[in-house]
């Protein structure tokens, strides 16, 4: 399955969400790849930061092909995609091979208004991808403001899917990203990491889901840190040939 993270505003935690969301699925044993599509390479540096190495991340900040996509999805159960904020042609060919693109936006007026811009996209490639299905996440909610509790009930005149699961703004996904772990590393009993779980558990569906948390977890305690583990894309492919 292709998950790939799309918004064409910056700032809104795509690729904390991103990162979190696949170190909660390898802590549940599937196997995956990261895809660091931006040219700023967010995630790449923040699997450089020593004391870190629990994902494998290619980095490939140019569009991505359909053959290569369905080639690498062969060895892996899920292949995470962190697009970089712009619309163009990185994005367009990543949505292009996308099975779920996941729009994270904040409940701010500018967010909102943004995201019709990201939705538009969306609908245009949809003639090469009929099959992608699309979700809006509700995320860096303030809790107890108004603001927060008046989102959903914005988001209702997009007519789209909403994951119920709302993500906060919190400290403690500011402090593991800063730290080169995830929130579930980093406070593994944190408000943060009950979000990023249940978001998980929205979209691995449950029979499945059930399966893999019967399988040991110790494949994902034992990772380490190291700048070689940061893959370009070509010497990937070529690896893989």
């Amino acid at each position: 399955m292709v998950i790939s993270f799309v918004n064409q505003k910056g700032g809104v935690g795509k690729t904390t969400t991103a990162i979190n969301l696949a170190i909660s699925l390898k802590k549940k044993n599937y196997n995956l790849v990261f895809i660091d599509a931006d040219p700023q390479g967010s995630a790449i540096q923040w699997h450089s930061i020593e004391g870190n190495n629990s994902l494998e991340i290619l980095h490939h900040p140019s569009p991505v092909q359909a053959n290569d996509i369905k080639e690498l999805s062969k060895n892996y159960d899920y292949v995470i995609i962190d697009a970089p904020p712009a619309i163009g042609d990185i994005t367009k060919a990543i949505l292009a091979v996308t099975d779920l693109a996941i729009v994270p936006l904040s409940p701010s007026a500018l967010d909102v208004w943004s995201c019709k811009g990201t939705l538009k996209m969306i609908d245009e490639i949809r003639p090469l991808n009929s099959e992608i299905e699309v979700k809006l996440l509700i995320n860096r909610i303030i809790p107890g403001t108004r603001i927060g509790r008046e989102a959903r009930e914005t988001l209702k005149g997009f007519q789209m899917n909403v994951f119920d699961t709302e993500l906060c703004q919190r400290v403690a996904f500011i402090d593991a990203m800063t730290s080169g772990v995830s929130v579930m590393q980093y406070a593994p009993h944190s408000k943060a990491a009950s979000e990023i779980e249940r978001l998980c558990e929205e979209i691995i569906p449950q029979v499945t889901m059930e399966e893999s948390q019967s399988q040991s977890y110790n494949q994902y305690q034992g990772y380490s840190n190291k700048l070689g583990d940061n893959i370009e894309w070509a010497t990937y492919l070529n690896q893989e040939n």
